[in-house]
């Protein structure tokens, strides 16, 4: 886990990298059965592959000074390709003892005789002893237990997740914390996770008090604020449409990000396990404010025709085009209404009445409400 500050921005960036791998010996060497063994090396243990009475069988040492004999039937022996036997059976002995405690035996008279030969149903009653007797997890079990505490702890933090790059997951705080929420926020995830030995970097400066710009940004509302003044103070009707513009853009106006807003909201309230039906009413929100941007910028087509009217103004030409490229712009972001302006632009039946325009369809990733 790394932590680290980009602009005005603190950051978290977490490694979803596969872990090295542990050497194994030659397949060649296990006669048949590597997929016991190298499982068994993930979790640290040695082990070796040795003759028994009619078949090969696997050694396996415990931290806490027991072992682990896993063994296809021996006595009698039965005919199978290497390490693919019918049945198995693992005994327990601890440190110092000379008896044995069978804790599985799925031979044709054993207790888990159903589930025969099964090497998956094998392993999991292995780390299941495993987990009791206190062995190393394997680094894969590690990598999974470090992600997936190390997620809870940066959202309850207040980090809210982002994009997945390769083996990366990003996060963020929220950009409206002052500094000292900022830093708070910052410890106290760093101290959870040296807590559950999750391993962490971050930057120096993040534990000294950040002067920056934060109070002097301004924000979205505070900007509108500006907007609302100039266009109050405006002597020509071309100052308040270039104001009007920086709303209405259909590129990166206001509206158009608010939308965009909306949608990443809704994804990712789900991916948090939110109810689905409050994101739906976030899509559809988004939807209806995404109609009301096309029709404000047909609104500021003809509010710019108007002032081009004024006397002493170059005159617009008589012919205005039906669709003018800022619109087409807005319709070509929503599928919503690039459905609609092509029903709108369907030819006319014979008898010269308009064609009802199609129902607008929801986004991609909209589910609709019945």
């Amino acid at each position: 886990m790394t932590i680290y500050r980009e602009g005005l921005r603190v950051k978290a960036r977490l490694d979803w990298s596969e872990p090295a791998p542990v050497a194994s010996p030659d397949p060649r060497l296990e006669h048949g059965l590597s997929l016991i063994t190298a499982p068994l090396r993930r979790r640290w243990l040695e082990c070796t592959v040795e003759f028994g009475l009619s078949d090969y069988y696997v050694h396996a040492q415990l931290p806490e000074g027991g072992e682990l004999i896993i063994s296809p039937p021996q006595e009698p022996s039965t005919e199978h390709p290497p390490g693919r036997p019918d049945g198995w059976t693992v005994e327990y002995r601890a440190a110092n003892s000379f008896v044995a405690e069978v804790i599985y035996d799925s031979g044709p008279d054993g207790p888990h005789a159903r589930r025969g030969g099964s090497i998956p149903d094998l392993l999991a009653v292995i780390n299941e002893h495993l987990d009791h007797a206190g062995a190393p997890r394997s680094p894969e079990q590690e990598r999974v237990l470090w992600q997936r505490t190390a997620h809870m702890l940066l959202q309850q933090a207040g980090f809210i997740p982002g994009e997945i790059h390769g083996h990366e997951q990003h996060y963020r705080l929220l950009s409206t914390l002052d500094p000292a929420e900022e830093q708070r926020a910052v410890i106290r995830v760093l101290d959870r996770l040296d807590e559950v030995y999750v391993p962490t970097s971050y930057d120096d400066s993040l534990m000294r008090p950040h002067e920056s710009a934060w109070t002097d940004e301004p924000g979205l509302g505070d900007r509108l604020d500006e907007l609302a003044e100039t266009i109050a103070a405006a002597t020509h009707p071309r100052e308040v449409l270039a104001s009007v513009d920086e709303v209405i853009s259909p590129n990166d106006g206001a509206i158009r990000r608010v939308v965009e807003l909306l949608d990443t909201t809704a994804t990712s309230w789900e991916s948090l396990g939110q109810p689905a039906a409050q994101a739906i009413r976030l899509r559809d929100a988004a939807e209806d404010l995404q109609l009301q941007l096309v029709k404000l910028l047909a609104l500021s087509t003809d509010m710019a025709g108007s002032a081009a009217d004024r006397p002493g103004a170059p005159r617009a030409s008589a012919a205005q085009p039906a669709s003018t490229p800022r619109t087409r712009a807005a319709l070509a972001s929503s599928p919503t209404a690039a459905q609609h302006n092509a029903a709108s632009n369907a030819p006319k039946p014979p008898d010269g009445r308009t064609q009802p325009p199609a129902p607008p369809a929801p986004p991609a990733n909209t589910v609709r409400r019945r």
